[in-house]
């Protein structure tokens, strides 16, 4: 029997967790990285010190963040995004993505600052990279939710994972991902409210000759799949195929 991803992201996250842990012992100012993909799947994290936010919340809200960067740099300058840089008073947060992951680093920004935050930013390019490799060879990326999407419903008009608060994480549309997922989150919310919050698990929005399914995918993120299809029957066997592709997923254990 093939491993799930659940089991395999398992194999791959005790290295990624070493290699994580060496980094931070070695840079002072890094107080920890978390691994993800670019679907907002949670891969591997480490922390000097525990944070408010749980894996799969950054995971997702990292992938997040760099896909609005991207699409901003790409429509303003035509340019490929390298990394993403917030400072705050007290903290630096690197969120860097290659071709197989996204990566987000928390730093102390006085600490940095000292030793140069160019510094930083070279050296967790290189992680990054090196990370992204061994994520390649472990077939996790095969597995991720929004790849098995594309490959079980190849007809799909739209692809889209976004967070329950209205953010694009992954979006293959022609309509403005800004306003496809704001769309959806308010749908996802109201379709909550009319059923009163009682385990709301899918939806789907009928048309003559198309439908659109939104649907749960964790407690951050929600899966929308547009398929040029009414018949209902049909829907059933699509929805089937979200829900085995969920089952193989991490958040869904």
């Amino acid at each position: 029997m093939s491993d799930n991803l659940e089991d395999k992201i398992k194999k791959v996250s005790k290295d990624l967790i070493g290699l994580i842990e060496k980094q931070l012992e070695e840079y002072h100012a890094l107080l920890g990285i978390a691994i993800g993909t670019h679907g907002g799947t949670f891969i591997a994290s480490n922390f000097k010190k525990q944070i408010k936010m749980k894996d799969h919340e950054i995971a997702a809200a990292n992938s997040s963040i760099l896909f609005l960067s991207s699409k901003l740099l790409k429509n303003s300058l035509n340019q490929d995004i390298s990394y993403d840089l917030i400072t705050g008073k007290l903290r630096i947060i690197l969120s860097i993505i290659t071709n197989n992951i996204t990566l987000i680093a928390f730093l102390n920004r006085e600490l940095a600052e000292l030793e140069g935050v160019n510094k930083y930013i070279s050296k967790l390019k290189e992680f990054a990279l090196k990370i992204s490799a061994i994520v390649e060879t472990s077939e996790i990326i095969k597995e991720e939710v929004f790849v098995g999407l594309k490959r079980a419903i190849p007809n799909a008009l739209v692809t889209a994972i976004i967070t329950k608060d209205g953010l694009p994480v992954k979006v293959q549309s022609t309509m403005a991902e800004p306003m496809l997922s704001a769309l959806l989150a308010a749908f996802y919310k109201l379709s909550g409210v009319i059923l009163e919050n009682s385990d709301l698990e899918y939806s789907i929005i009928g048309g003559e000759n198309g439908s659109i399914i939104v649907h749960e995918l964790d407690e951050t993120r929600v899966l929308c799949v547009a398929v040029p299809e009414s018949d209902e029957k049909k829907l059933g066997a699509y929805i089937a195929e979200i829900k085995t592709i969920l089952d193989k997923d991490l958040t869904r254990k």
